[in-house]
């Protein structure tokens, strides 16, 4: 089930990669966790909680390197990209952390360095 869980989540990133809905593979309740270091930190429970950054980030999206494979979970590591409203153009190496249940994206969890992603799923770099 695992394998079929990172083909999942890669379908996500290839969907948005074409401006393209994945709603159907994300639940609406989709519980979207923040580290605590973040601006908003804490727990949201909504599939809309995905789009947040596009309000600092408007063009936001994710160039998916590595889908590692970690039962229900999977590990994504990649490069965020987006350009601010100011005009300001960033980029930067992050990692995410997707559960999966019964064919549904569940929980989502975002982290500013990779290794953190890694750990959260009990792997290390």
């Amino acid at each position: 089930m695992s394998q079929e869980n990172v083909e999942l989540v890669r379908s996500i990133y290839e969907l948005w990669s074409r401006n393209e809905s994945a709603r159907h593979l994300i639940d609406p309740e989709l519980e979207y966790v923040n580290p605590p270091y973040a601006v908003e930190s804490g727990t949201r429970r909504s599939r809309s909680s995905l789009s947040k950054i596009r309000e600092v980030y408007p063009d936001f999206h994710v160039e998916a390197e590595r889908f590692i494979d970690a039962g229900e979970d999977v590990a994504v590591i990649g490069i965020a990209h987006g350009t601010s409203a100011s005009g300001i153009e960033a980029q930067w190496r992050q990692g995410y952390v997707w559960t999966v249940r019964d064919g549904r994206a569940v929980r989502f969890r975002w982290f500013n360095d990779p290794v953190e992603a890694l750990r959260a799923v009990g792997l290390e770099e």
